[in-house]
């Protein structure tokens, strides 16, 4: 009796100390060991220690040869379809059936008989709570994406069936010693979860997905340029150098109707026709709906606009053009013109008389 009292004393003392050694930071192993004993006590007022944890990084092949025989397997569902495995051995299942039956671990040897449903379904509260309070404790830890997130499934009969139910290649594995009722029995726990493919994070751990996210909103906040063009004209190089202050372009008769908005890169993104709005100069899109498309491309230059009617743009879907881009051969008369002793460009000028849009169809 005095060895026994020894004994445990000594245990509790290690306890402590390991306790303190893994108080400075939590870890997988930390996690699973406080898991393991909280749940024992709160769910069977078990006394339950756990003598020290090894890990490891086995394959599928290596993991079935790890799990012993008779000791009673438990599928772990988790994430994403991920599947693990518990196992208990004999003498940790006999405790829990023993103090949920008569309410304390007996001193007596173990007989060994056939596992059944029975059995797993007693022993599915420890597993759940173990699974649970370990998952709370790595919330927040680098390792949470494999740890975290399963719980209790089925029961499986043999290893050749837990082989077939497992997908995963590799697994993280937890062997767990234990110190049942105080020395009164041993038992073991494994846990084998699968590994899994670390999330994409960056290096302040935002998610990739967020990254896309805040990217698609600096682009779309970003400036763009529009250019409104009347027409493009073509003049041959004398003319070209005898412009000065007060020659006038004569322009078409359509370019206050037929104006392009392009983007960078002459992309035509819409068409539209000037106008006023208020005493102030304004464009109307008669075709924004379109995808963006080069200026001058052949399929475009060769359609004619449909009709308009003076009230507004038509209500029928318009094909973009091009603007107006003259060629020596095909343009107007480009003879420059000058004003005249009054001031006034002559009666071409009112050809281009603007849209008032609020004010009816056409500027007084």
């Amino acid at each position: 009796m005095v060895g026994t009292a020894s004994n445990a004393g000594l245990r509790r003392k290690a306890k402590i100390a390991r306790d303190e050694q893994e108080a400075r930071a939590m870890s997988p192993l930390r996690a699973l060991r406080l898991a393991t004993e909280k749940t024992a006590d709160a769910s069977f007022s078990l006394v339950l220690s756990v003598q020290g944890i090894e890990r490891a990084l086995v394959d599928h092949a290596g993991l079935l040869k790890m799990v012993p025989d008779g000791v009673l397997l438990l599928l772990l569902d988790g994430p994403d379809g991920a599947v693990g495995v518990m196992t208990l051995d004999a003498a940790t299942l006999a405790a829990l059936i023993e103090m949920q039956t008569v309410g304390q671990v007996l001193a007596r040897p173990l007989r060994e008989r056939p596992l059944t449903r029975t059995d797993a379904a007693m022993a599915a509260p420890l597993v759940d709570g173990i699974l649970h309070r370990m998952s709370q404790h790595l919330l927040d830890h680098p390792d949470a994406y494999w740890t975290c997130g399963y719980r209790y499934g089925a029961m499986i009969d043999d290893r050749r069936s837990l082989g077939m139910a497992l997908g995963a290649p590799d697994f993280h594995v937890f062997r767990l010693p234990l110190d049942i009722a105080d020395g009164l029995r041993s038992g073991e726990v494994m846990l084998a979860l699968p590994q899994r493919l670390a999330p994409s994070v960056t290096t302040n751990g935002t998610d990739a997905g967020e990254i896309s996210a805040q990217l698609q909103e600096r682009v779309l906040d970003a400036p763009v340029r529009l250019d409104a063009i009347l027409c493009r004209l073509s003049l041959p190089l004398s003319d070209f150098g005898r412009l000065a202050v007060g020659d006038v372009l004569p322009l078409p008769s359509d370019a206050l109707r037929e104006i392009a908005i392009e983007a960078a890169g002459r992309q035509l993104v819409a068409t539209g026709r000037l106008g006023k709005v208020d005493g102030m100069r304004a464009l109307r899109l008669t075709n924004p709906d379109h995808r963006l498309t080069p200026v001058g491309s052949p399929d475009l230059s060769a359609q004619a606009a449909p009709p308009r009617s003076a009230k507004g743009p038509s209500s029928a879907v318009i094909t973009p053009q091009a603007p107006n881009d003259y060629s020596p051969e095909t343009r107007p008369d480009h003879d420059l013109k000058r004003p005249d002793a009054t001031g006034s460009f002559g009666a071409a000028a009112d050809d281009l008389q603007p849209y008032a849009f609020n004010d009816g169809p056409a500027a007084a």
